[in-house]
C-alpha cells in the first residue's frame, strides 16, 4: 500500500512540474528514482511518454494530443520571444559548466542566430523586449545563473553587461526528437514524433495513449472530438480505463453520455482545478446553480440534448441578476464592476474550462453539460444575514434609524426566510449568531442594533 501511494505521488509529481530536480523536491526526486521502472513503464504504456533522467534530475517529456490555447509560457507576451529563447537554448547547448558569458555576446549570437529568416534587431525595442523576457524566464528556470548585472538596465540601455553562468540542466529543456526540428512539415508531425509512425495502422495500445493525451490535458474531452478508433477502443476498454486510473494517480475518470473528466476528491492536490479559491470560481459556481434553474424551467420538448444556446444579450442580462442578487458577497473586483465586465470574464474562466464557448459569428453562448455539474451557493447564515439587511432596508418602522427591533418581528424574519429557502431550517439562535455583528444588545423582548454597522451594510460599504 506504501509503495503504491509512493508511485501515485511520484506520477503526480512528473505530470504537475515541467521537471523534478533533486535539490528542489528531493522527496519527489527519491520517490521517482526509487520506483523508477514502475513508473516509467506506467507512462510509456499508457501515454507512450519518455521518462528522462539528468543531473539530478527527472524529466517526463509531456507532448499533449494537440496544442490548446492555454499552452505555453506564460511569461511570453510575442511568438518572437519564443523564437529568440531557441536561439538561446541553441547558445547554451556548447557551454560547459564553467564557460562564463556576458549577456553582449549572446546577443551578438542571437541576431545571427537566424541568417536572413528573421530579422533581429536590437535597434527595434520591442525586439530588445523579447529578448529580456527570454533571458528572464530562461534565469527563473535556472537554465543560467546570473552573477553580475541586472536584465531591468539592459533592458533600458543594451551596453550595460550582465555576467552569466550556464547549467547543465539547459541541456534536457528542449524535448529531444528523432530528426532536426526544421525537416519536420508541420506541428502535427512534432506531436507526432517518437510516437506515431506516418503510414502505421493505430493499435488499441495507441488508442489508449492517444485517449489519456487527450483527457490528462484537458478539463473535458466531449465524445464528438474522438476519432472513430478511439470511439471504439473507450466502447469496449472504458472499464479497464475507470479502475486503471485511481490505481496510478489521485484522479477518477468518469464518463457521461457525451463527456469524459478527471476528477480529484483532494483539493490543491492536482494543480489547476474548478472550483478553486479564486473569487471567478466562486461565482462561476453561483452561475452554474442560476443556470440549472433555467434549464429546469425549459419545456421537455426544448431540453438540450447535449448543448445549451443562448443569445448574447440574454446571458449578459443574467448577470444582473446575479450580481444584484450575489454581488454583495463577491469580491471588490467584481462587485464594483459593470455587470456586462463579470459577464465576460466568467465566459472567459467557462470556455478555459471548455464548459461553453463564445460563438462571436451567431453573437451567442453555447453553454455544456460540465457548465451546470457542479453549483453552488452561499452558506445559508450569510443568506440569512443579506436576507434581514433587506427586510430592515423595506421596513417603514426603521426609516428613521430606530434602534431597537422587536424580539417577536425578528422571529417573524426567521419564519418568513424559512419559507423561502428549501435547505434545512434556520433555528433562532443561529439566526441570532448570523447577525450579531449589527447586534449592541439583546434581550428577550428587544433586540437592540448598531445603527452605524447596519447603515453601512445597507449601503454595501
Amino acid at each position: 500500500m506504501e509503495d503504491k501511494e509512493q508511485i501515485r505521488t511520484g506520477i503526480t509529481a512528473l505530470m504537475e512540474n515541467f521537471w523534478i530536480k533533486k535539490k528542489d523536491k528531493p522527496n519527489d526526486y527519491t520517490l521517482i528514482k526509487r520506483h523508477k521502472k514502475v513508473i516509467q513503464k506506467y507512462f510509456f504504456d499508457n501515454f507512450g511518454y519518455q521518462l528522462l533522467s539528468g543531473i539530478d534530475l527527472f524529466k517526463l517529456e509531456k507532448i499533449p494530443y494537440q496544442a490548446e490555447a492555454w499552452m505555453g509560457i506564460q511569461e511570453f507576451k510575442e511568438p518572437i520571444d519564443y523564437s529568440i529563447f531557441v536561439a538561446i537554448l541553441a547558445y547554451l547547448e556548447d557551454k560547459a559548466k564553467d564557460d562564463l558569458f556576458l549577456i553582449s555576446t549572446l546577443a551578438e549570437y542571437v541576431k545571427n542566430f537566424f541568417d536572413n529568416d528573421l530579422k533581429v534587431k536590437w535597434e527595434i525595442h520591442k525586439h530588445r523586449l523579447s529578448f529580456c523576457r527570454a533571458m528572464k524566464y530562461a534565469q527563473s528556470v535556472e537554465l543560467v545563473e546570473n552573477l553580475e548585472g541586472e536584465i531591468e538596465k539592459y533592458k533600458m540601455d543594451e551596453k550595460e553587461e550582465i555576467l552569466y553562468r550556464p547549467t547543465m540542466i539547459s541541456k534536457y529543456y528542449m524535448r529531444f526528437f528523432s530528426k532536426p526540428i526544421q525537416e519536420f512539415q508541420n506541428i502535427n508531425e512534432i506531436i507526432s514524433d517518437r510516437w506515431k509512425i506516418p503510414g502505421e495502422e493505430l493499435t488499441p495500445r495507441m488508442n489508449l495513449q492517444s485517449l489519456n493525451r487527450r483527457l490528462f490535458f484537458s478539463p473535458v474531452v466531449y465524445k464528438n472530438e474522438l476519432t472513430d478508433e478511439e470511439k471504439r477502443y473507450l466502447s469496449y476498454q472504458s472499464y479497464r480505463m475507470i479502475e486503471n486510473t485511481p490505481e496510478f494517480t489521485h484522479f477518477e475518470m468518469e464518463i457521461f453520455r457525451n463527456e469524459i473528466l478527471l476528477i480529484s476528491k483532494e483539493r490543491n492536490v492536482t494543480g489547476q482545478q474548478h472550483p478553486n479559491q479564486k473569487n471567478i470560481s466562486d461565482i462561476a459556481l453561483q452561475f452554474s446553480s442560476f443556470l440549472k434553474g433555467k434549464v429546469k424551467e425549459l419545456p421537455e420538448n426544448e431540453f438540450p440534448e447535449f448543448e445549451f444556446v443562448v443569445g448574447r444579450r440574454e446571458f449578459d442580462k443574467w448577470f444582473e441578476v446575479l450580481q444584484e442578487e450575489f454581488g454583495h458577497g463577491w469580491s471588490k473586483e467584481f462587485r464594483e464592476a459593470y455587470s456586462d465586465d463579470v459577464a465576460e470574464k466568467v465566459l472567459e474562466y467557462l470556455e478555459d474550462w471548455k464548459f461553453a464557448f463564445n460563438d462571436v459569428q451567431t453573437n451567442s453562448v453555447v453553454l455544456y453539460p460540465p457548465s451546470v455539474r457542479v453549483g453552488g451557493e452561499f452558506p445559508r447564515e450569510y443568506k440569512f444575514e443579506r436576507y434581514f439587511i433587506k427586510k430592515m432596508k423595506e421596513m417603514s418602522s426603521f426609516a428613521d434609524w430606530e434602534s431597537s427591533l422587536p424580539a417577536s418581528v425578528f422571529e417573524e424574519i426567521i419564519k418568513e426566510f424559512n419559507k423561502s429557502n428549501s435547505d434545512t431550517p434556520l433555528r433562532l439562535k443561529s439566526a441570532q449568531d448570523a447577525v450579531d455583528k449589527f447586534v449592541a444588545n439583546k434581550n428577550e423582548q428587544f433586540i437592540e442594533l448598531d445603527g452605524e454597522k447596519l447603515i453601512r451594510a445597507m449601503k454595501g460599504v
